[in-house]
């Protein structure tokens, strides 16, 4: 299976005259070019005819109108439901106010799009490929997990979108309510307020199912492929880390060795090095000034990230700390339909939070091998300028680097672990309620 999935990967260098070029880059230029969230304007690329005027506002108008709709039928009609039956009309209303967050944070964000113009163009690991052996095969293992990331992420939007409406439809057919037209009210995946009678009659609830299900891919897609997006980018992050370590570690000792002949047991081992000549040295300032200007890539670009996604993350994280409590209630009825509709939802939420936080983890994890690898440059054996060039570095890299949602908390393990415990604590809280 994984093998089949590497092959549709494609070669990561054969054929490849650009980042667009990748299967992965174009699955998620095509999502996003739906829901107007791709920069191809930015990057000047020939825009679609949907990518006409007004687009950049269609995400947001769409998903304006389902959460208006969904609030104006959930004030008329919440006193026909239970405790429990509510949870799902305010997930299905919390992850429409995601949604629209995303719409405002990122699809009308002037700093989204430069950011992720700045991605394509000047960050992606396609551009530094060719710097070093090592550097190929970091950009041949990003790819890889790039696709294999657009795989699962598009194949869990899928299903979970599927299982969300597919279950209403059986709970409508089971109950023969699309052969006894008379005495019926339909179930919604989505229930909205709609300006029709979409509850009794048959081709008003046809027209109502076919708006809940482009919803929920829209609102899936704007939290899937938004992550995804962020999820490539963190990679390619990832590799750069790595890549700049790599350098460090590898840093050209002085070619002139202090060798001890003395005694059989010590012969020939090395026991330290002579100063670098100047020759050398020109070369250590050249090597020095690039890793520094390597590093401020990485920060600056780490910045820009966090600038660009940091609300976005922030909204992300609190429609988190609530929808974790509401989904494992609405599992813990442990009816056949509940468990069908909302557990590979629950599945899916709770892995893309600690997907997205396990690999933000690792850029504050890199960065602080970062610090070792610039201490363990041979420093001892450069002039006084280089080792004042060395000691800047240094001081540089102490700052650890990290994705901050809303400017206020790190991205990461720790938040996503207070996260999970809050939601399972609010979980036990509001079973109470229903005991």
């Amino acid at each position: 299976m994984l093998a089949r999935i590497e092959k549709l990967a494609g070669d990561s260098v054969v054929g490849i005259n650009g980042p667009m070029d990748y299967t992965y880059m174009r699955a998620l230029r095509l999502v996003l070019r739906i829901i107007s969230g791709w920069p191809g304007k930015a990057l000047g690329e020939k825009t679609l005819r949907i990518e006409g005027w007004g687009h950049a506002y269609y995400n947001t108008i769409l998903s304006l109108i389902y959460l208006v709709l969904g609030i104006a039928y959930l004030k008329k009609n919440r006193h026909k439901y239970e405790f429990l039956e509510l949870g799902q009309l305010y997930i299905v209303l919390l992850m429409n106010a995601l949604c629209q967050s995303r719409a405002f944070t990122l699809c009308l964000s002037q700093k989204y799009r430069v950011v992720a113009k700045n991605f394509i163009q000047n960050i992606h690991l396609f551009h530094f490929k060719e710097k070093s052996e090592f550097a190929m095969g970091i950009h041949v293992f990003v790819h890889k997990l790039s696709f294999f990331s657009t795989v699962y992420l598009t194949s869990m939007l899928i299903i979970a979108a599927c299982m969300f409406n597919l279950i209403p439809m059986h709970a409508n057919y089971s109950s023969g309510k699309f052969s006894d037209l008379q005495n019926r009210t339909y179930e919604q995946a989505i229930n909205c307020l709609y300006p029709w009678n979409y509850e009794t009659s048959l081709a008003g609830y046809i027209v109502a199912n076919l708006s809940g299900w482009y919803g929920t891919f829209l609102c899936g897609s704007s939290v899937s492929m938004f992550d995804l997006f962020l999820c490539l980018m963190i990679y390619n992050l990832w590799g750069h880390f790595n890549i700049l370590i790599h350098n460090l570690e590898h840093f050209p000792r002085p070619a002139a060795e202090v060798v001890d002949i003395a005694g059989e047991a010590r012969s020939g081992m090395r026991i330290g090095s002579e100063m670098y000549s100047q020759t050398e040295l020109n070369q250590v300032a050249i090597l020095l000034k690039e890793s520094i200007q390597y590093h401020k890539l990485i920060v600056d670009f780490t910045n820009d990230m966090s600038d660009a996604f940091g609300m976005a993350l922030f909204v992300y994280y609190t429609f988190h700390q609530i929808t974790g409590c509401l989904l494992l209630l609405e599992c813990s009825t442990m009816t056949v339909a509940a468990l069908t509709r909302y557990v590979p939802l629950t599945l899916i939420m709770f892995g893309e939070l600690i997907l997205l936080s396990i690999i933000f983890e690792t850029i504050g994890t890199m960065s602080e091998k970062l610090k070792d690898a610039v201490y363990k440059v041979p420093w001892e054996y450069m002039d006084t300028k280089n080792r004042r060039t060395a000691l800047i570095f240094l001081i540089k890299v102490q700052e650890p680097i990290h994705v901050k949602a809303g400017g206020l908390v790190d991205v990461g393990v720790t938040t996503m672990a207070s996260i999970l415990k809050t939601s399972f604590s609010y979980f036990a809280f509001l079973r109470t309620f229903d005991s």
